[in-house]
Formats: structure tokens, C-alpha cells, sequence
């Protein structure tokens, strides 16, 4: 029995000392990432009931190992279209799940003119030079009439 003990654990050092690799990073299934500090050992593994080997003088012991919880805390990646943005008025359909907060947000951000619409009138800042927009102001917001500078 204590042939095959030591059989063992010197098949499983050397198959641990084979498989050795040196890892910056570690990506979990979920897409969570767990970078490896400096001097820092990381033991992978499949298996669910791992023990680790302590020699001691007189005796030997092994005590369970738990799997770690660690990950990086993940960058967030920026948001291409924040609430209020025109590209989020845009987007965003009113009432449609009947009040909510983001709904608040667009009327507080987007409906500028409280029609319940977003369109030209609520982004549009005439200046009174005869553009192409300015016109189109001028006959959806202003009733066909010219900026007046007010």
C-alpha cells in the first residue's frame, strides 16, 4: 500500500511538471476573465474533487482545494448611443411598455416641445440663413414663416 501511494503521487508530480505552462490570463466558458499575478501559481483543472500534497517530516497531509471565484472586474465598454443622444431619440419608441423610466428620459431629453414626437423642431437650432434645412424648419415648426431671430 505504501508503494502504491508513493507510486502515485510521483505519477502525479510528474504529469503536473509535463503540463506545466506558464498562463497570463485565464478565460472562463462565461467570458469572464482571470489575470495571473506575478509569482502567483494557478492549477487548472476539470475535475471537481482536487487535494493538494504537503510533505511534512514525519507525515504527510493533503487538504482540499476549493475552486476560486476570482475574475477581473470587466471594462465596460462604452455606450455608442446614450440616453438623450439623437441617435437614442431616434431609436427609442415611446410608451411602449407603457411608462417607464426611459420614457421619462425622452421627454425630458428629446421631446423638447412636448408634441410627443421627435422630429426636426425638437434638435433643430435655426439661423436664419436659407439652408435647406432652414426651410424645412420653417414649414414643419415655424408654420411657413422665417426665423426671427427671437
Amino acid at each position: 500500500m505504501k508503494y502504491l501511494v508513493t507510486l502515485l503521487l510521483v505519477f502525479s508530480v510528474v504529469a503536473h511538471a509535463e503540463s506545466e505552462k506558464p498562463v497570463d490570463t485565464i478565460t472562463y466558458k462565461d467570458g469572464d476573465v482571470y489575470t495571473v499575478g506575478e509569482n502567483e501559481q494557478v492549477f487548472l483543472s476539470t475535475q471537481q474533487n482536487l487535494w493538494s500534497y504537503h510533505p511534512y517530516s514525519k507525515s504527510v497531509a493533503f487538504k482540499k482545494q476549493w475552486p476560486t471565484e476570482q475574475v477581473d472586474q470587466p471594462v465596460p465598454t462604452p455606450n455608442p448611443n446614450p440616453v438623450g443622444s439623437r441617435e437614442w431619440c431616434e431609436a427609442h419608441v415611446p410608451y411602449e411598455n407603457g411608462y417607464t423610466f426611459a420614457d421619462q428620459a425622452w421627454e425630458r431629453a428629446c421631446d423638447t416641445n412636448n408634441d410627443r414626437e421627435y422630429n426636426m423642431c425638437d434638435y433643430y437650432q435655426p439661423t436664419g440663413s436659407p439652408t435647406f434645412e432652414e426651410i424645412a424648419w420653417q414649414d414643419m415648426c415655424n408654420g411657413g414663416k422665417p426665423w426671427d431671430g427671437t
